[in-house]
């Protein structure tokens, strides 16, 4: 080992020097090879384009130079970071799942944020040199035919240059081999965040919250945050989180220290104002209530109160930065703050409890206070009374052109601000696909433009009803847009996204995301949607009319097997694929039940004008139909279930399972549609048991056009 460790310490004051001078342009270095079998036995030739490069976020230089590196050999991996026994990790699974042997990983202490990937027989090559306007999350990678070499001023940068050279080894082989290349990368955004709701109903167990973490860091993310209302565990208020279905003090710590060597770090969150309505609905926080939603500016309980949730999170949180959200609050004095309000007005009386809060996250807890700034923003005349330090997360969901208007009042005020697109997944069985790569693209670009200290790509778990693995396609693209202010085009995205995420050689994942352009956002309750009821809803009826037998042909099956196609390739990650599947089939199968609806009720009809005892054949063909409809709901069921326990802790699940929550106004459960059908079923079974006279159609549930038919 003398060899590469002297090296590696004459590499590292190489560093230190290059990165003390200012080197006006990238200097080409010769290699020596020892001779022309090594050379054969270590590389290929290989001829590849930089356009062909599959990588997310794509970085800002990169030259190809030829010849490769081989993987196919004994390697060593020697790092002087911190953090290097943790990116000696992520680089040997990433070999090991290719195939490849398990490498040697060497700590050198001393030698700071860089690392060095050869083979055994390598000798030692002077360091290329490098331009130093790479900042501490900047990073140099260069493969050649002896080495890769990953170098940054800090080690979060070389956790970013590892993260690409694991791209590289994932979806960019070429045989046994990398292309040698040369890479200068760099954020164009400083802090990149991702969000998760875990308090909507679906609470995220540890080990997938984990999960999410490493995903994150692999697309150079590095914030991650959740969004809290209720459900955590508070010990000086057990009453307030579900024992099933609450984060925890030692999950919000194992989180932390899982993401300290990835440099993500995990930002705090919890709804200071409004969406109080889980807590108000005790009865021990009833004088709290300026109404069911809105927590009360006017009691001094109502700050002691949020001082014991801020208690409950902040111990565990490292990080500078907390958001106490404050959105959507309305009926600001209709309780007990109305004197308030009737004195200083709507606007002041926000302000003044803005300021409360402000007071215990700055000054008692020492965070930097971040706030969602949609009520601010309703009254900008009162931007001047809140304090600048004050982060302001401005945040839109829809696919404007232009978001400049949310933006434009901030950066004149003279406050750092965040903007904060979404993943568009809420509420809707595939997300809204068209719609969130719009707006992360449009919002993210113009906040870059305006010197936004960072971006949020939000996620949100509206009606419970929603998974979080669906949503790795837009945190890509939010990574991509947050890393190269929203310049990369959508199409050459699309391409890259599969290999990257599932290590597919083809291109089916971002095809089948394109097939489910025209179907994505469509909502939950056409999916939970009862078409039995004596009066039918028109609007529901109206939407429903979209679903039909060319969506299955033309977008529904061919997206499948787009999926299933990356699925059966995929050399990790393939399991996330399950859940687009699930939608995909949950889409179908409302196409399929609105076909059997018309089937059955063109039968009925028939039987309806026969004499009674030539009804039979036809009601059967009315049962059979109801009864596909209603076991494909009940394989549905089973499905969602195994899905939620794989992301989800319980809470919640009988929400979706059973129906009857009222908090969140969440309609429509699997075991309610099938109830209905049962229903039916046995209705209709009775009938072929009696002579009497069948009721109209429209009294049970069959009373639909069938002319058509």
């Amino acid at each position: 080992m003398g060899k590469p460790i002297r090296f590696l310490f004459f590499w590292s004051l190489c560093v230190l020097f290059v990165f003390s001078k200012n080197i006006g342009s990238v200097s080409e270095t010769n290699t020596h090879p020892r001779n022309s079998k090594e050379i054969e036995n270590q590389s290929a030739e290989i001829n590849a384009d930089v356009s062909s490069l599959r990588l997310i976020p794509f970085p800002k230089i990169v030259q190809m130079t030829g010849s490769a590196f081989n993987l196919k050999q004994s390697l060593i991996i020697e790092t002087g970071a911190g953090n290097g026994s943790v990116l000696g990790n992520l680089i040997t699974e990433e070999l090991m799942r290719a195939g490849f042997k398990q490498p040697q990983c060497n700590l050198i202490e001393g030698a700071g944020p860089v690392l060095y990937l050869y083979a055994e027989e390598t000798s030692e090559i002077p360091l290329p040199a490098f331009q130093d306007t790479i900042t501490e999350q900047g990073y140099l990678l260069s493969v050649d035919p002896h080495r890769v070499i990953i170098q940054s001023p800090g080690e979060e940068g070389l956790v970013y240059g590892v993260q690409t050279l694991c791209q590289l080894i994932r979806a960019n082989r070429i045989g046994d081999a990398i292309s040698g290349l040369r890479i200068e990368d760099w954020p164009s955004i400083q802090w990149r965040a991702f969000q998760d709701d875990l308090t909507r109903g679906p609470s995220t167990r540890l080990d997938f919250l984990k999960r999410e973490l490493a995903l994150g860091s692999y697309l150079k993310m590095n914030i991650f945050t959740y969004y809290m209302e209720y459900q955590f565990a508070h010990a000086k208020h057990p009453l307030i989180g579900p024992a099933d279905g609450s984060l925890t003090a030692e999950e919000l710590r194992q989180l932390v220290e899982y993401g300290a060597p990835l440099h993500l770090n995990i930002m705090g969150n919890q709804q200071s104002f409004a969406h109080f309505e889980k807590i108000l609905s005790h009865e021990e926080y009833a004088p709290l209530r300026e109404n069911s939603y809105v927590i009360t500016p006017a009691k001094e309980e109502t700050y002691q109160f949020l001082d014991d949730l801020y208690a409950g999170q902040i111990p565990y949180l490292p990080f500078q930065f907390f958001n106490v959200c404050c959105d959507e609050t309305s009926g600001i004095g209709e309780g007990p703050a109305k004197a308030m309000v009737e004195t200083y007005g709507v606007a002041a009386t926000y302000v003044k409890h803005i300021l409360r809060i402000h007071d215990l996250i700055h000054n008692k807890y020492g965070k930097r206070m971040m706030m969602w700034g949609d009520i601010i923003l309703n009254h900008p005349d009162h931007l001047k009374d809140i304090p600048k330090d004050i982060i302001m997360m401005t945040w839109g969901y829809d696919a404007r052109d232009n978001f400049e208007s949310q933006i434009v009042p901030f950066a004149q005020h003279g406050f750092d601000f965040f903007v904060c697109p979404g993943v568009s997944s809420w509420s809707v069985i595939l997300p809204n696909f068209r719609q969130a790569n719009v707006n992360i693209q449009n919002f993210v670009r113009d906040g870059h433009k305006h010197g936004c200290l960072g971006v949020l790509n939000t996620d949100w778990d509206d009606d419970g009803r929603t998974f979080n693995a669906v949503n790795v396609y837009e945190y890509a693209w939010g990574a991509e847009c947050s890393w190269n202010a929203s310049l990369t085009p959508w199409e050459d995205f699309n391409r890259r996204v599969g290999a990257v995420l599932f290590g597919e050689e083809q291109d089916d994942f971002g095809k089948a995301v394109q097939r489910l352009l025209p179907v994505g956002g469509k909502n939950n309750s056409l999916f939970f949607h009862i078409p039995l009821a004596s009066n039918p809803n028109p609007s529901m009826e109206k939407s429903l009319k979209a679903f039909s037998s060319q969506m299955v042909d033309e977008t529904l099956r061919p997206a499948r097997t787009l999926l299933q196609s990356c699925q059966a390739r995929a050399v990790v990650n393939a399991d996330l694929l399950d859940y687009f599947i699930f939608g995909v089939d949950r889409l179908e199968l409302i196409v399929r039940r609105e076909e059997n609806r018309r089937e059955a009720a063109a039968a009925y009809e028939k039987a309806q004008r026969l004499p009674p005892e030539q009804t039979i054949p036809s009601l059967q063909t009315a049962i059979t139909k109801l009864r596909q409809t209603r076991d494909a709901y009940a394989g549905s069921r089973d499905c969602f279930i195994e899905l939620w326990n794989r992301e989800n802790k319980p809470y919640a699940l009988s929400w979706i399972i059973e129906g009857g929550h009222k908090v969140y106004n969440v309609s429509g459960s699997y075991n309610e549609v099938i109830s209905a059908y049962d229903a039916l079923i046995h209705r209709l079974e009775a009938s072929t048991k009696t002579s009497a006279a069948l009721p109209p159609a429209g009294e049970i549930g069959l009373g639909i056009e069938t002319q058509s038919q």
